[in-house]
């Protein structure tokens, strides 16, 4: 079962990552009811701008794995994925009227995005595991 899941994420991670991209823009662009996990977080909004980035980040470098082991890829994709952040942020400030654009957003995003390109090597590791 485990390895008709990975060929299934191997064999459509284009497609996955192209459809976070939208997801993470469709839930930073409308009107998402506040969420209470029963955390009680300060700023608890950051954790999940950083788990989402992440995701978005892991997803990207998956799909483009083979591309992402040349450092100038690597830091290009990067700045892409924090400029797709910061086009967000500023579209919510200007074209929603139920949204702000937020710098600590911005930083939050950036954090996922470089806890992802820390820790991507050994989620590759592990998943070939399976």
């Amino acid at each position: 079962m485990l390895q008709h899941i990975k060929k299934l994420l191997v064999h459509n991670a284009t497609l996955i990552a192209i459809l976070v991209t939208i997801a993470i823009a469709i839930l930073s662009l409308t009107a998402v009811p506040k969420l209470n996990f029963g955390f009680n977080l300060k700023s608890s909004d950051k954790y999940l701008h950083v788990f989402a980035y992440f995701v978005l980040s892991c997803v990207w470098y998956f799909s483009l794995q083979e591309k992402i082991k040349k450092p100038i890829f690597r830091y290009t994709l990067i700045s892409l994925i924090i400029l797709y952040g910061i086009i967000l942020e500023v579209l919510q400030g200007g074209i929603t009227s139920y949204r702000t654009a937020d710098l600590y957003d911005v930083l939050a995003n950036t954090t996922g995005i470089l806890l992802a390109s820390l820790l991507f090597n050994k989620l590759i590791k592990w998943f070939n595991t399976i």
